[in-house]
């Protein structure tokens, strides 16, 4: 992943093969970040580097544990002289371009998929939850869906941001509208959901009440 700042290009990468501590990495950074749970097992690495002129100047890693993350698209955005990247289930807010730590915040009790930037705020895609954070790292509001937020299918994206909303489709193919506020628009249930929930408040009812 490159993102352009200014006169700097930002490149992000796995690194799959670093360990903290040791002295058989391929690349030393001059930066490394982590979690507190980090150091003995570390499920997500991601390696940051800053060019100007086609030059290295700065190099950093972030390190996390939690459900696995990626390089993809929406794993990190620049907004004004920050970068922010979800590693894991966390969101590591890194200055530009000496890529000196600001703060990290759990975003998701899982795995934090994706981060993207709209309404003056950063919003994340987590499996669990969807969080809108402060520039600050603080957690404005976070919302869960009825299943996780993964679509069954694989061609299919699960969170789309819009202009004022955000799209949302879960696990049981639910599909969901939900405004910068945290707030529910709309929702649309699947068949299976409709046939869950009736089955749920058959459970619910006292034996002499289901016929």
């Amino acid at each position: 992943m490159k993102i352009p700042f200014q006169d700097y290009e930002i490149e992000i990468t796995n690194d799959t093969t670093f360990k903290i501590g040791s002295a058989d990495n391929t690349f030393t950074y001059d930066f490394v970040y982590q979690d507190e749970e980090v150091n003995e097992y570390q499920s997500s690495k991601h390696a940051i580097k800053v060019f100007q002129d086609g030059q290295l100047i700065k190099s950093a890693i972030v390190c996390a544990v939690g459900g696995g993350t990626t390089i993809h698209d929406n794993s990190a955005v620049v907004k004004d002289d920050s970068l922010y990247i979800a590693c894991a289930d966390k969101v590591f807010s890194l200055t530009l371009p000496d890529l000196q730590l600001r703060w990290t915040m759990q975003a998701d009790q899982a795995t934090c998929f994706g981060i993207y930037k709209a309404d003056n705020g950063l919003f994340t895609h987590g499996e669990l939850s969807v969080t809108r954070l402060g520039v600050d790292g603080q957690i404005v509001w976070q919302t869960g869906l009825r299943d996780i937020i993964v679509a069954i299918d694989s061609d299919k994206d699960s969170f789309i941001m819009h202009g004022d909303y955000i799209e949302l489709e879960d696990f049981q193919r639910n599909n969901y509208r939900l405004d910068f506020n945290g707030k529910f628009i709309d929702e649309k249930l699947s068949d299976a959901q409709l046939r869950y929930d009736q089955i749920d408040r058959q459970r619910q009812k006292k034996w002499w009440k289901i016929w």
